[in-house]
């Protein structure tokens, strides 16, 4: 059963359970978002330029939080954008923020998990 339909480079990707909690092939960054807000809307930009820049080295997921507002109840999404960081590396913490940030600080976290 899919947690949540997101898309990811463009495409449509199912993404289930397996995925979080298995062994990954790179580092995903899933970006909480709703269409009506400012700041999503201003950072959905800068996410298309990270996902040209990264390719295949990183995952990004886009999670619409109206259509999927019971995933967002359960991960406690209050502020958006809210970004979840998972290492490649399944034994590392995942890291959490809230609230627009700038792309330096995502291309950081990124590059830490290269």
């Amino acid at each position: 059963m899919p947690l949540v339909t997101a898309m990811a480079s463009g495409s449509l990707v199912i993404v289930n359970d397996a995925i979080f909690d298995g062994a990954r092939d790179c580092p995903i960054v899933v970006d909480f978002y709703v269409t009506w807000r400012g700041p999503c809307l201003l950072w959905s930009h800068e996410l298309e330029q990270l996902t040209g820049e990264y390719g295949e080295k990183v995952k990004f997921l886009k999670v619409d939080t109206d259509e999927q507002y019971e995933l967002a109840i359960d991960l406690k999404i209050k502020g958006l954008p809210t970004f979840v960081f998972f290492s490649k590396y399944v034994e590392k913490n995942v890291i959490r923020t809230e609230g627009l940030l700038p792309s330096d600080v995502i291309r950081n976290i990124i590059e830490n998990e290269l």
